[in-house]
């Protein structure tokens, strides 16, 4: 059978009210509760559907979800319900693109979903036991996206939380790549093919250092600028911002490389922030987080606390995941990380 890999993350699910009640436990309560005329959730789909905006034009859809009796595992389909889909006719024609040059190409289209379907743009695969939550997530779904399916699915169903109640779903740091306590973090680093290399320090450097990076890719690129225009607008305001880009040559593009900076001794609030800005990192990117303790020494693997696993396809080419081998793979990953001591049972 084909597979493909793909990052399983971890979170960790801490509520507010601090009444020890347990993600798994609130997850089967809420899929558990019944209508009018006797029907659980669980037996429901139509009421498993979260519209993500104000015209509904994009959904997430709860759409398998299974009682494990040790977990709750569910599919999350991120739907587009008016899009179109971009497709290649394999039509030729002969078209003139320039005063020089006429071509043949393939006529290109756009199409509605057909009748009685969807168009999917992502899918997430997630796994509740006790409050740890791992997932999976591919294509356009996103952390933010699959926090806000929970706080929908927790807090707008019967038997659920209080709308008034608040809860977060914290990344942790894997201590194994740690070689002391959170206060000895000089730095973070991130790395990765699609993401830019940026540093952040947590101390006074020992003296100034650069960081140079060759980017392989046009989407490489694009992702590096995305990112850079945010932060030159900040520093120069958007209207500079706007020439600097315009500016730019057909080669060039915009890239930041951020250093920010907590000097003197580590207060349990700055802790608690580096912390938040893991958590942060752990949201926005799967591309390694390195950390550098006081001996200057960087961490081999990624600091965050998730995991490469491989999961089988149901064919080959397929953007879709085996939903049974997904929810073994899932409690797979939960049973290392309990056994090396990752997190606690």
């Amino acid at each position: 059978m084909p597979t493909a890999y793909h990052m399983v993350h971890y979170r960790n699910f801490v509520s507010s009210s601090g009444d020890g009640v347990r993600l798994e436990s609130l997850s089967r309560s809420v899929l558990d509760q019944k209508d009018q005329q006797g029907s659980a959730l669980w037996a429901r789909v139509l009421d498993r559907v979260q519209n993500i905006d104000t015209g509904g034009a994009r959904q997430l859809v709860l759409n398998k979800v299974a009682d494990l009796s040790t977990a709750v595992f569910g599919e999350v389909c991120l739907v587009d319900t008016k899009g179109l889909q971009a497709l290649l006719q394999l039509q030729r024609s002969t078209v003139a693109l320039s005063d020089k040059t006429k071509a043949e190409v393939f006529n290109l289209d756009e199409r509605l979903a057909p009748a009685g379907s969807q168009f999917l743009r992502g899918m997430a695969y997630w796994l509740a036991i006790g409050n740890h939550l791992f997932f999976v997530k591919t294509s356009g779904m996103t952390a933010d996206l699959i926090k806000g399916h929970f706080e929908w699915l927790l807090k707008s169903h019967p038997n659920g939380m209080a709308s008034t109640e608040s809860f977060s779903l914290q990344s942790e740091f894997d201590r194994s790549q740690l070689s002391g306590d959170i206060g000895d973090i000089r730095n973070l680093r991130v790395k990765g093919s699609a993401v830019p290399t940026f540093r952040v320090d947590t101390v006074e450097p020992d003296k100034p250092s650069g960081f140079r990076r060759t980017m392989r890719t046009v989407t490489d690129r694009l992702v590096q600028f995305q990112q850079a225009v945010p932060i030159v607008e900040a520093l120069l305001g958007p209207a500079r911002t706007e020439s600097l880009v315009a500016s730019l040559g057909p080669d060039e593009y915009l890239t930041v490389d951020a250093s920010v900076k907590v000097r003197g001794r580590r207060t349990e609030e700055s802790k608690a922030n580096l912390k938040k800005l893991a958590n942060d990192l752990a949201d926005i990117t799967d591309g390694t987080v390195q950390v550098e303790g006081r001996d200057g020494k960087l961490s081999d693997g990624d600091a965050i606390l998730r995991t490469n696993m491989p999961f089988d396809l149901p064919h080959d080419g397929s953007n879709l995941l085996d939903f049974n081998n997904v929810a073994d793979q899932l409690q797979e990953v939960y049973s290392r990380f309990v056994r090396d001591g990752k997190i606690i049972a």
